[in-house]
């Protein structure tokens, strides 16, 4: 790989590591966080080398995302490396609805989280998955939004029970065509829940849970409701 730009986001240790040796491979990496002390140790590099450069800054600010160099004949990867699956799932998916061709990367610290992950097309770093296999499991629906509280001010998570009269019902959901930075995330139906796909027909009764800017709830609204 020739060099590119990689932007690590958040992290201590294993962010000190892995900013250390792509900056030996000679690739312009930028470490984004919002404590100073994990800055401080990262940007101790910088004497090493020139490559580096640290930025003190909310990493969930999406003015701020908006503003970083992202484009993917340049960009190598964004990796998210903090101990908050939360806050690295919410990292990932703006980036990823910001910048839908560049290569995301998520460290996993709960294995029972990553499915949520991969089913977002994030990558994930799992070093519980490095020890050992796990079981495929399913996220509760009630964990998720617990999951989210933290960031409640970031990203929408939007509930709509489907009525037989409005747009959506008995259309498959490859046919409804979402706004963009909006995604279906869960289907509940009676008492199962599962990811819906392309062919999944949503009927009258449904309840979708859908991930969303917060400045796109409206539209999303009103695209399941009246088209």
């Amino acid at each position: 790989m020739k060099n590119k730009i990689f932007y690590i986001i958040e992290g201590g240790n294993i962010a000190y590591s892995i900013v250390r040796n792509l900056l030996y491979q000679g690739h312009n990496t930028y470490y984004i966080s919002s404590k100073e002390d994990n800055l401080r140790n990262i940007l101790s590099l910088k004497a090493y080398y020139s490559n580096l450069e640290g930025i003190l800054h909310d990493p969930t600010e999406i003015t701020f995302l908006e503003s970083l160099d992202m484009a993917p004949n340049r960009v190598g990867g964004v990796i998210a490396l903090s101990n908050d699956d939360a806050l690295n799932f919410v990292i990932s998916w703006l980036v990823k609805q910001l910048y839908e061709d560049i290569r995301v990367i998520s460290l996993v610290n709960y294995p029972e989280n990553e499915k949520l992950f991969l089913q977002n097309q994030i990558e994930t770093i799992s070093i519980t998955n490095w020890i050992e296999k796990l079981i495929e499991s399913s996220i509760e629906y009630q964990t998720n939004l617990s999951f989210f509280n933290p960031y409640a001010d970031k990203l929408a998570i939007i509930e709509i029970r489907i009525k037989k009269r409005d747009y959506v019902a008995n259309k498959k959901l490859k046919e409804i065509h979402m706004p963009e930075n909006s995604i279906v995330s869960m289907l509940i139906r009676e008492d199962q829940i599962f990811v819906p796909q392309g062919n999944t027909e949503i009927i009258p009764g449904d309840k979708l849970v859908i991930f969303s800017l917060k400045s796109k709830v409206p539209e999303v609204k009103l695209k399941l409701l009246k088209g």
